[in-house]
């Protein structure tokens, strides 16, 4: 067996193998996107952390959201709590 062969051949293969993992990493976000948006299984509440999380954004960009009007907020005392319902509404908003 030629060693050029060899080469190629294992370079083709790590190729072939990162380009599998990106592209599994893609469909699963894909799908968990989906889920969050068409599945609402609790109506819990949540705050602004975890709402950051849920739409990968900072909370910065949570808290414009919120004074702008786009995502709805739940006054809990000095507190803010959103609606996990109300999340997903927004969510499915961006489409």
């Amino acid at each position: 067996m030629d060693l050029s062969n060899l080469i190629n051949e294992n370079a083709l293969m790590t190729f072939v193998n990162n380009e599998v993992e990106r592209l599994f990493a893609i469909k699963v976000e894909e799908f968990k996107k989906e889920l969050s948006v068409n599945y609402s299984f609790d109506d819990c509440l949540l705050d602004r952390v975890q709402v950051s999380d849920k739409l990968g954004i900072s909370i910065r960009q949570v808290d414009n959201l919120t004074s702008s009007g786009k995502l709805k907020k739940c006054s809990l005392g000095r507190g803010v709590k959103f609606r996990n319902s109300d999340v997903l509404e927004y969510m499915k908003s961006l489409k």
